[in-house]
């Protein structure tokens, strides 16, 4: 009798074993949050008015006359350069603050960040607007799309 309980038990004790544990642990995924239509229409109007500072900031210094002298030239060049990266680090954080900002804005907002960070390693690099017309393009197309969406 005593082996025959000390079989069971030990049966118990190996099938605990080999036993898989049960899954408590709660998800460490969360449900992504949920805005209101004020939220989202603030921050909507928040990023719009970030892109539109930035577009003009932007449309300004590439108007800039270069002129002959390369002095000039090369100050013109350096606004540039500075435009596009404090554009593309002020649209940046405008996101990060923002984050009721609609999808489709949010998507085409952070293209033209990264159009604008190209441009000034392009810039950097020497390369003028021949060689930079294919990015020069996905610039003019963000911008158009977010100008659409901001409407």
């Amino acid at each position: 009798m005593l082996i025959t309980a000390l079989a069971v038990i030990a049966g118990i004790a190996i099938g605990a074993w080999f036993r898989p544990l049960p899954n408590n642990k709660a998800s460490t995924a969360s449900p992504p949050p949920t805005y209101t239509d004020r939220q989202v229409a603030d921050a909507k109007s928040k990023v719009c008015a970030a892109f539109e500072k930035v577009h003009q900031a932007v449309r300004r210094n590439f108007a800039r006359d270069q002129g002959a002298d390369p002095m000039q030239q090369f100050a013109v060049t350096v606004s540039v350069e500075q435009a596009l990266l404090a554009g593309s680090v002020y649209l940046t954080t405008t996101l990060a603050d923002q984050p009721a900002t609609p999808r489709d804005l949010a998507t085409a907002v952070r293209k033209l960040v990264n159009v604008f960070q190209e441009l000034t390693i392009d810039y950097l690099n020497g390369q003028g607007n021949p060689e930079l017309e294919p990015t020069l393009r996905a610039g003019d197309d963000a911008t158009s799309t977010i100008q659409g969406l901001c409407k």
